[in-house]
């Protein structure tokens, strides 16, 4: 969103004032500090931002309703039996203490991340910050350098500080054996075209397609099924079908993944799981024709670890996070309970988890207004 549309938004003061003016407190260059990090006010403001967007969606996915910033009071809500403003109090105080705890466990690993890495990331962040692509940020009083630090460069040190335990060489190294293992019994490698054997006629109601549209289906479909088992790519099939088809994409939809993680049809997960390796099908379902194919996720481990897959979704990596993100999360939290930091309590009144509802609340009514 460019900064050109806040014109809108309400006059606000800085969050350093604000704390001041609320709280009383003498001394606003930190909230959270430790020997090894200190954590800015905008820092803390950042925390109440994200627990804050944590909140609404806690509060949706227990209501099964759309929670509307401009129009609900989140103030009024509970989550886990907490006034909402308690609950994101304590996770923005976790989430502080999380990212005081990454760094000192890099410190203490000497781990650093990718310097190559870690300028891009920088110069892409503060390049959105400059854009106002998070004019929400500025709005609560949190500058380009606390931007990058929270978004981008804690990311980097967390990855960092994973791979050094679970990546090559690393104290609990996973070995290419049990990340093949893994990718062979969880993933599914897949392709199918679906297309509608019905369709809405001038009067805004349902037909059947016509009878040479269908017949024009049906014949493709199995002769791309047959190509499929003779060993043509769904590369191909692709190219053919917008050929066969008039038209300028396919709706193919091709993965590799969990298959309970995406949003393939029960029924087409059923034929899948029947089919064997580079095998392909045709099946009607619920008025829906589809083309089937399965791929080998062994040819696919393979080239997972030797390094050669296409695959940039799924990699080695992110079969580590897959099989060892709640044993880290769990030694970062026993860590958490560790470490040593200074509170600036003076500073860190829930006023200011109250100020920053306030703050989102006006401004994304401002953009729905601007727009």
């Amino acid at each position: 969103m460019k900064i050109k549309n806040f014109a809108k938004s309400v006059a606000i003061v800085s969050s350093a004032a604000l704390l001041v003016s609320a709280a009383g407190c003498s001394d606003t260059s930190w909230s959270f500090k430790t020997k090894d990090k200190t954590l800015s006010n905008g820092g803390w403001i950042y925390c109440t931002y994200a627990a804050f967007v944590d909140a609404t969606s806690e509060i949706e996915e227990n209501s099964e309703e759309t929670f509307d910033i401009t129009k609900d009071d989140i103030k009024s809500k509970k989550i886990d039996k907490k006034n909402a403003i308690d609950w994101i109090y304590d996770k923005a105080k976790e989430q502080a203490v999380k990212c005081l705890t990454v760094e000192s466990l890099c410190k203490a690993n000497k781990v650093e991340p990718n310097e190559t890495e870690a300028e891009s990331m920088e110069d892409n962040y503060k390049s959105l910050f400059d854009a106002g692509y998070m004019g929400i940020y500025e709005q609560l009083g949190i500058g380009a350098d606390t931007f990058v630090d929270l978004n981008g460069t804690y990311n980097l040190k967390y990855e960092a500080l994973f791979d050094h335990i679970y990546g090559k060489d690393g104290s609990k190294e996973i070995p290419d054996s049990e990340i093949s293992k893994y990718f062979t019994e969880n993933y599914t490698s897949y392709y199918y075209i679906p297309y509608s054997l019905k369709t809405t006629n001038e009067d805004n109601e349902e037909e059947d397609i016509d009878d040479e549209t269908k017949d024009n289906v049906t014949t493709n479909f199995a002769k791309y099924a047959k190509e499929l088992n003779e060993g043509k790519s769904t590369d191909d099939i692709d190219a053919e079908y917008l050929e066969d088809f008039d038209v300028e994409t396919s709706p193919s939809i091709k993965a590799t993944t969990i298959m309970s993680d995406g949003n393939v049809p029960e029924d087409v997960q059923k034929v899948i799981k029947e089919l064997g390796d580079k095998k392909a099908t045709v099946k009607t379902i619920d008025d829906v024709h589809y083309l089937i194919y399965k791929g080998s996720i062994s040819e696919e481990a393979k080239q997972l670890i030797d390094g050669t897959s296409e695959n940039t979704t799924v990699t080695a990596d992110t079969i580590r996070h897959k099989m060892k993100d709640d044993e880290f999360d769990k030694y970062v939290e026993s860590e958490e309970k560790k470490i040593k930091y200074d509170m600036n309590d003076a500073c860190m009144s829930k006023y200011t988890v109250e100020r920053t509802v306030d703050i989102v609340k006006s401004y994304t009514i401002s953009q729905s207004e601007a727009q």
